[in-house]
């Protein structure tokens, strides 16, 4: 049975080679990609410009943990040596501010010397404040680990221009804790000079320090210079505890520490912690004589009496994360907030408390890095015990 084709209404159509098609069928417009491509962009760059501020704030927050770090650290290793400042020689402190004299090869290393290498005054702590806000802290100590107490001279009295055992021998009250090698200072008392010379052999008699002349090392012909006797004293410095800390110019604090194997020569600093650019140190005095400190100024001692007023350090650093901020993130110096209690010189009022400004504005960029206060104050226990 014969039927007729259908129509085209339903939306095919034949082609000329009779292939049918669908009918409406189309693509995206170039304007539809064009949006979608622009959205795409947008929602690339948004999700960018998130990753880049949360790759900001966490190198902000790592480097500035970093400072608070570093600052924590250094004031760790700079309060342990403070701690021990003394010792051997500050359980007499009626030698405290004697000035040092120390030869060595026949040249002077300390008092007079052109480059003093050897420290030129006995004090347990010393601040050099020339750059106000990098001062140097110097801290001297016996290294002997075993025992160190100054000893008393006894008759017959040390001579260097006698005859006999009594110009190469000091005879003291106790030998106790002497070896070959030990480097000791013969003292009268803090106003005058102090003379450093060296064991040449461990004690063969009770009650004798040997000291053999020697055209090299440290006991040239004659010197010690002075005449000591009965009541004067005899500090056991061992090989010598003499460290300094100190702010490099490219920020770093670094510790020179002297050798008694070149003790003619400067000794090269070796660097501690990064991005230190701060440190300001102070002495706590007691003016009153009631055994606790009542204020803090960095005014050196200059006589014994004066030394044993110092019964502690006060030390600031400041240090700063290692990341440039594109933005100007520190628009002051940093405060250092010293309570109101015991009176610093240079505060000012900040509030309820009283504030010292910890200058940084001489650093190059310096409002483009955050900056962390780090402080402590050191009892220096052998001077409170006399130890």
């Amino acid at each position: 049975m014969y039927r007729a084709p259908t129509s085209c209404s339903e939306g095919h159509s034949p082609d000329p080679a009779g292939v049918t098609r669908l009918g409406g069928q189309r693509g995206f417009s170039l304007v539809e990609l064009m949006v979608a491509v622009v959205i795409g962009l947008l929602t690339t760059l948004a999700i960018t410009q998130v990753l880049v501020v949360s790759e900001g704030q966490r190198r902000t927050t790592t480097t500035g943990s970093d400072a608070q770090v570093n600052g924590a650290l250094a004031i760790d290793a700079i309060q342990r040596d403070i701690q021990m400042a003394g010792y051997g020689f500050s359980s007499d402190q009626a030698i405290l501010g004697c000035s040092i004299s120390a030869k060595y090869n026949g040249a002077q290393i300390a008092t007079g010397a052109a480059t003093p290498t050897f420290p030129t005054t006995l004090a347990p702590v010393q601040i050099d404040n020339t750059d106000p806000t990098r001062n140097v802290i110097r801290v001297l100590a016996s290294a002997k680990a075993n025992y160190s107490i100054p000893t008393r001279v006894i008759s017959p009295s040390y001579d260097p221009a006698g005859s006999g055992t009594n110009k190469v021998v000091f005879s003291v009250t106790s030998t106790l804790g002497v070896a070959n090698g030990d480097l000791f200072l013969a003292a009268k008392n803090g106003a005058s000079l102090c003379e450093v010379f060296q064991a040449t052999a461990a004690p063969s008699v009770d009650g004798q320090i040997n000291r053999a002349d020697a055209s090299t090392g440290w006991n040239p012909t004659g010197f010690p210079t002075a005449t000591y006797n009965e009541g004067d004293l005899l500090v056991n410095l061992g090989s010598l505890i003499d460290r300094r800390y100190s702010i490099s110019s490219d920020n770093v604090l670094q510790l020179t520490e002297f050798s008694v194997a070149t003790p003619a020569t400067v000794a090269t600093p070796v660097d501690l912690y990064p991005n230190v650019v701060g440190l300001q140190a102070f002495y706590g005095k007691d003016t009153d004589g009631d055994g606790t400190v009542d204020a803090y100024n960095r005014t050196a001692p200059t006589s014994a009496s004066e030394w044993t007023q110092v019964l502690s350090i006060r030390v600031a650093l400041v240090t700063r994360s290692a990341q440039y901020e594109k933005e100007l993130v520190t628009t002051a110096s940093p405060l250092w907030n010293v309570g109101t209690t015991i009176s610093i010189s240079g505060t000012a009022a900040c509030g309820a408390s009283k504030c010292l400004t910890l200058d940084i504005t001489t650093l190059p960029d310096w409002q483009h890095y955050r900056y962390k206060v780090s402080d402590t104050v050191v009892p220096l226990r052998n001077m409170l015990w006399r130890s």
